[in-house]
């Protein structure tokens, strides 16, 4: 079953949800007869919670909008990938 990853902007005024996406598990995301019986887009496949995070964070970034000194996930996004992502992009 899908779940969301979701990327929020947080102050000290307040929080915002900036983006979010689905992700889906190896075995749900190449089953093609559930894909197409749920709607799910071709485009959308599998990758891991912390690439999805990278995405979003490489998204936001640079459209401009989003500045940030620090970044902040749970255990699941703990990986290199993501780390290494957040140091490129400035993010403590």
């Amino acid at each position: 079953m899908p779940v969301a990853v979701h990327l929020t902007f947080a102050t000290a005024a307040g929080h915002c949800l900036i983006d979010r996406r689905l992700y889906f598990t190896k075995e749900w995301a190449g089953d093609e007869e559930r894909r197409e019986l749920t709607g799910v887009p071709d485009e959308l496949c599998f990758a891991t919670k912390p690439q999805l995070a990278v995405d979003m964070l490489r998204s936001a970034i640079g459209q401009g909008g989003v500045s940030a000194s620090f970044f902040l996930g749970d255990e699941v996004y703990g990986g290199r990938e993501l780390h290494t992502a957040c140091r490129e992009l400035g993010l403590g």
